[in-house]
């Protein structure tokens, strides 16, 4: 049998910290384990974790109290967490009546949006993404620095006809350009790479490249992720790239 510690970090993943709270708040008062969690017998799919619960509670020389105190740590421990480093499923393409998605442009333009400081913005190619290229311009408007790594196109030693960075610069003459200096020309390679990333607190990182078609048409799945822990290594890792002059400023 798990220890009651392992199950009530468990019991803090999986059930709603409402019904934790409750249950919590009757054993504070004393009220018996086993009649404690009865509070959460409406949570059938956790039937089994709370009879463990009660199974490994009547086994340790803790107090109603004590148990409750542990309970509510959990509870709030992993509230933070989840609150510091939520997901959520972004999609472009058919949509279904089974998951709840949210759109693409929408969640980029949301992100961009919400920078102050930062935004980095990473794609193959860029063209046609109008109502992304007005976030962005609505974000160099109130000071916040805009930053671009694309393909190169051939002329720079990449693979595309027409260079993103001269298209983007003729919209975002303000914003900063770079490019991946791939210096090994018998294993070309061209930056795949798409995302966003907005003060180094949350980052999209998706299949769509910076386009019209990708960001309505397109089947394509990304991600949002609010998380300052996440978001900032992936800042630090571009910045690296940068400092160790592998992507070079244009």
């Amino acid at each position: 049998m798990k220890s009651v510690y392992e199950i009530i970090a468990k019991i803090a993943s999986e059930l709603p910290s409402d019904c934790i709270r409750i249950a919590a708040k009757s054993l504070a008062s004393g009220t018996q384990c086993d009649d404690a969690v009865s509070l959460w017998g409406g949570q059938l799919a956790h039937r089994k974790l709370i009879a463990d619960f009660g199974a490994a509670a009547r086994t340790v020389g803790l107090s109603s109290g004590e148990i409750a105190a542990a309970l509510l740590s959990a509870a709030t421990t992993a509230e933070n967490f989840f609150a510091e480093n939520a997901v959520d499923i972004l999609w472009t393409g058919p949509t279904t009546t089974a998951v709840p998605v949210r759109r693409m442009e929408q969640s980029l333009c949301e992100l961009i949006d919400s920078a102050r400081e930062k935004v980095l913005i990473v794609s193959f190619v860029a063209y046609k993404a109008e109502k992304v290229y007005s976030a962005i311009r609505s974000a160099i408007e109130r000071g916040v620095r805009v930053s671009f790594l694309t393909e190169a196109s051939k002329e720079h030693g990449g693979s595309l006809d027409v260079d993103p960075a001269d298209i983007l610069r003729k919209k975002f003459p303000e914003a900063e350009f770079y490019r991946w200096d791939n210096a090994d020309p018998s294993h070309p390679a061209v930056v795949h790479a798409k995302c966003a990333i907005a003060d180094e607190s949350r980052a999209l990182v998706t299949s769509a490249n910076l386009t019209g078609a990708a960001m309505d048409k397109n089947m394509e799945l990304g991600l949002m992720i609010s998380s300052r822990r996440i978001s900032s290594r992936m800042a630090a890792h571009f910045a690296a790239l940068v400092t160790e002059h592998v992507l070079k400023k244009v």
